[in-house]
């Protein structure tokens, strides 16, 4: 997946409603889903040697709010992708394809995150009032309360997704309760897991716009081998400048070389630089 998809697909899947995604056949409760370990969620699973060990813990009082719902067992394995924004171009159209009980638009929504095929969004919201909703809806039911989340089904795209409600956040996704276990300490994170990640959250200089996953940027534009993990942050999804942050396993595959063959990704490149494992890259979205 090319990074002009990367920047602005968290804005047109949340639109869509990840049609066809969102199904009662993904992983429930905290049992995984190792069927497909492919492209699901973009670029496969096929990581370079573990890096050696990082010292390194997240702080949870400052850190954002979204990263305690990033899972590493995530429904379809894949690898870990995840894309968060908190800026929504003005044409979005955030509650299409949910019912209006769940109450979903930008007056609503403060931002939003879809990591394998679950979605989060975070803002205001009512669940007490989609008790109501479900009762005068035939094609809504309710299946279960957790943890203060109203938990219903409704027909989706020939099958059937499952949406919890918060006050605060509204899951999309089968693998909710897991979701919100994470969100409240009582199950493992992604960074919990992998500490590489919290280092990655501390390269990239953007909160508003974040995308990163395992492996290395998908298409032609990067040809470097041993990434680790990699992300990209922005101050929109549209942004004109961005940041790359690139994770290397082994210090030794980081030369001047690859830090060239990385500045492919930018079609017009403001700085670059590499320290121990890690490499940055600033500057312009690829060409279309």
């Amino acid at each position: 997946m090319d990074h002009t998809v990367t920047r602005r697909g968290v804005v047109a899947l949340a639109a869509v409603g990840l049609a066809g995604c969102l199904s009662s056949d993904d992983s429930d409760g905290h049992e995984d889903d190792d069927s497909d370990d492919t492209d699901v969620d973009g670029g496969g699973d096929s990581r370079p040697p573990e890096p050696p060990e990082r010292d390194i813990e997240p702080d949870w009082n400052t850190a954002q709010e979204y990263r305690t719902w990033l899972l590493s067992d995530t429904a379809m394995e894949g690898n870990r992708r995840f894309d968060y924004t908190e800026v929504f171009p003005e044409d979005t159209d955030l509650g299409a394809g949910f019912p209006d009980a769940f109450g979903i638009s930008t007056e609503t929504v403060d931002a939003h995150l879809i990591q394998s095929f679950t979605q989060v969004f975070f803002g205001d919201f009512d669940p007490d009032s989609v008790h109501e909703e479900v009762a005068a809806d035939d094609d809504l039911e309710q299946v279960d309360e957790y943890a203060g989340y109203v938990v219903v089904e409704e027909p989706f795209d020939g099958d059937v997704r499952t949406v919890a409600v918060g006050e605060d956040a509204i899951v999309v996704g089968g693998d909710y309760e897991r979701r919100i276990d994470a969100h409240r300490g009582e199950y493992e994170r992604l960074e919990e897991a992998d500490p590489e990640f919290t280092h990655l959250f501390r390269q990239l200089p953007h909160e508003e716009t974040v995308t990163a996953h395992y492996g290395s940027p998908m298409g032609d534009s990067v040809d470097v081998d041993g990434i680790y993990l990699w992300g990209v942050s922005s101050e929109s999804p549209t942004a004109d400048e961005l940041t790359w942050v690139f994770v290397f396993a082994r210090e030794e595959d980081l030369t001047e070389e690859t830090l060239s063959g990385l500045e492919e990704i930018s079609s017009s490149v403001t700085e670059s630089s590499m320290e121990g494992r890690t490499a940055t890259v600033v500057g312009a979205p690829p060409e279309a």
